[in-house]
């Protein structure tokens, strides 16, 4: 570890176009650090100059230092609720923790974790992070208050084929008759009934979703600035949310793409539910905004400049941290399949306690900025 240093640069230290021309990458760990990253990252509503934008571990080279590890962020605003009333604060969201394997035993990554700590005085992470990861990250102070549950639907019928049968070309052969299966079963179960309220496309929100309460349980607000800037520079479907002639919520949605051979499935074209909100969170409005997002991706074909954006999705996932919307998906047919991981690191003063109630949407931390 003689020649591994770690960097910490703030967002007043990154150059517009980004990283590549001071550091050599021989993993890719900054490959997506370019100039487009660079206005992502300035151009966030939350942003302030001395902000920290990314730790990096690198190995001095005689040619040019390279990085062999590296933990971005994104300062975001959040509430807790106290004795003496709501407590606004800032926090940082954690974003690509990576370490090479080499360097895994080294106590490299709890010094990026140190550095983190020193330098954020509150840290917000949410994924699937390595064992290794989770362990580094409640030896820093994080606690987790997930995980968020994941329920899939199957739009297509190759996945589970696949997942049966374990062979590439009989899972195709059988796909159109586990197709059919499964569109019986969804349509028995009201999967395939019509959302009643609607659900307007838009390019950008007003500031009339800042009139709308918020949830009752958040702790990491949204506000037309933010989404606005995640709709900027990230491919979302956004829509507002429409009853009986009022503004009452908004949905974001997501097409990305899902190496799932680990579970038997294959590469998937995934569709989620990422963000919502709701000015009244009935049980009713939650199964509509479910059917919406179901409906919504049987008919989307993508716009076709990625591989995301290629014909209809695989399947439809929703990940919830809300029993009522777990009993709408459970109702509904959908498969329960893991979910991601949140862990928060409250800032100094603001104490979590098991009381603390807790609302989160798929967009949890940079979860909002996820690409394709």
């Amino acid at each position: 570890m003689a020649n591994i240093r770690v960097q910490a640069l703030n967002v007043s230290d990154i150059a517009d176009e980004g990283l590549a021309t001071r550091f050599a990458d021989p993993y890719g760990y900054i490959a997506r650090n370019d100039a487009s990253w660079v206005r992502l990252l300035k151009s966030n509503p939350h942003v302030q100059p001395g902000d920290l934008a990314i730790l990096l571990a690198v190995e001095d080279r005689p040619e040019k230092p390279a990085v062999v590890g590296r933990l971005g962020f994104y300062a975001g605003p959040g509430i807790l609720q106290t004795p003496e009333g709501a407590k606004p604060f800032r926090t940082y969201w954690m974003d690509g923790f990576f370490l090479a394997e080499e360097h895994r035993s080294s106590g490299v990554g709890g010094l990026l974790m140190l550095q983190a700590v020193a330098k954020c005085r509150s840290l917000f992470a949410c994924g699937g992070p390595s064992e290794d990861a989770q362990k580094l990250y409640k030896a820093a102070g994080l606690k987790e208050i997930g995980p968020l549950k994941r329920w899939v639907y199957f739009l297509k019928g190759r996945p589970p084929a696949l997942k049966a049968l374990k062979n590439g070309a009989l899972a195709s052969l059988a796909a159109p008759f586990a197709g059919l299966a499964l569109r019986i079963y969804y349509g028995l179960k009201g999967a395939g009934a019509s959302p009643k309220l609607q659900y307007k496309p838009v390019e950008a929100f007003t500031d009339a979703i800042d009139q709308l309460p918020p949830p009752a349980r958040s702790r990491f607000p949204r506000d037309s600035r933010s989404l606005n800037w995640a709709i900027k520079h990230r491919r979302i479907a956004a829509f507002e949310i429409w009853n009986a002639g009022k503004l009452s919520g908004y949905a974001l949605l997501k097409r990305s793409v899902l190496d799932a051979s680990q579970h038997g499935l294959g590469t998937l074209t995934v569709g989620a539910l990422l963000d919502y909100a709701l000015a009244e969170p009935t049980l009713a409005n939650k199964r509509d905004l479910v059917l919406f997002t179901l409906d919504h991706f049987r008919r989307d074909r993508g716009d076709g400049d990625l591989p995301s954006e290629k014909g209809t999705v695989d399947v439809v996932e929703f990940q919830v941290f809300d029993p009522e919307l777990d009993e709408i998906c459970r109702s509904l047919g959908l498969l329960h399949a893991g979910g991601l991981r949140v862990l928060f690191r409250p800032p100094p003063g603001l104490a979590m306690t098991p009381e603390t109630s807790w609302f989160f949407t798929h967009a949890s931390s940079d979860m909002l900025l996820m690409t394709p």
